[in-house]
């Protein structure tokens, strides 16, 4: 099991950044790959039951929020592709700063069915959510 963990401060308020990451149709442009609701929430568009495909092709993945408190945190996992990644969940947290401005924290917890996959896996994630979250503060 590999955990990722980044951290990225913003000039933004919560409301701000909480919208611009659970809005599945602008998450591509943070990430820099191709992001697509396909399936709405239950009780929002982007809310719990909601489905993203991310990247294109044979190779997408498809993400489920199975959890949201708006302004407070997210929480989704694969739930289809994205082979070798296995139990991949991720959760991010929103809090606002003293002083103003907010922070998130951006969490996932994977495994990989291929011994070795999960760590370069986990380098992968970490630079391209971390270079997306950069550009978003």
């Amino acid at each position: 099991m590999q955990t990722i963990q980044i951290t990225q401060e913003s000039s933004r308020s919560v409301a701000e950044l909480y919208a611009a990451l659970e809005d599945h149709d602008r998450l591509g442009s943070v990430l820099g790959v191709p992001v697509k609701r396909i399936k709405e929430g239950k009780t929002s568009p982007n809310g719990i039951g909601s489905v993203r495909r991310i990247g294109v092709g044979p190779v997408a993945i498809e993400e489920t929020v199975v959890g949201a408190v708006v302004d407070k945190s997210i929480d989704y996992k694969i739930t289809r592709g994205g082979w070798p990644v296995k139990d991949h969940h991720g959760r991010l947290t929103f809090k606002a700063l003293p002083g103003g401005g907010s922070q998130v924290q951006w969490r996932i917890d994977l495994d990989a069915a291929v011994p070795g996959a999960a760590v370069l896996i986990k380098q992968v994630l970490k630079l391209g959510i971390g270079r997306g979250l950069k550009k978003l503060a």
